[in-house]
């Protein structure tokens, strides 16, 4: 008998979760060593809203991955 391995859908989804993290952790470490304690930075509100809404969305999409992967059993 063969190993299981991790399903398709598993791998994708963490996938896009860890993708999401890890550019959360970017945007706080980058935006903390732009905004110092001698000068403010100030960012457009469309770059500020991409930087926000894309890891959050690359989150979402992962836990919607596992959801209909484990639903439709892959």
């Amino acid at each position: 008998m063969a190993a299981q391995g991790t399903k398709p859908y598993v791998k994708l989804a963490s996938t896009l979760v860890v993708v999401g993290m890890g550019l959360f952790s970017i945007e706080q470490f980058g935006l903390g060593k732009l905004e110092g304690p001698d000068h403010a930075f100030h960012l457009d509100g469309t770059i500020l809203s991409a930087l926000v809404i894309a890891p959050i969305a690359l989150v979402a999409a992962g836990a919607v991955v596992f959801m209909v992967g484990k639903m439709r059993r892959l």
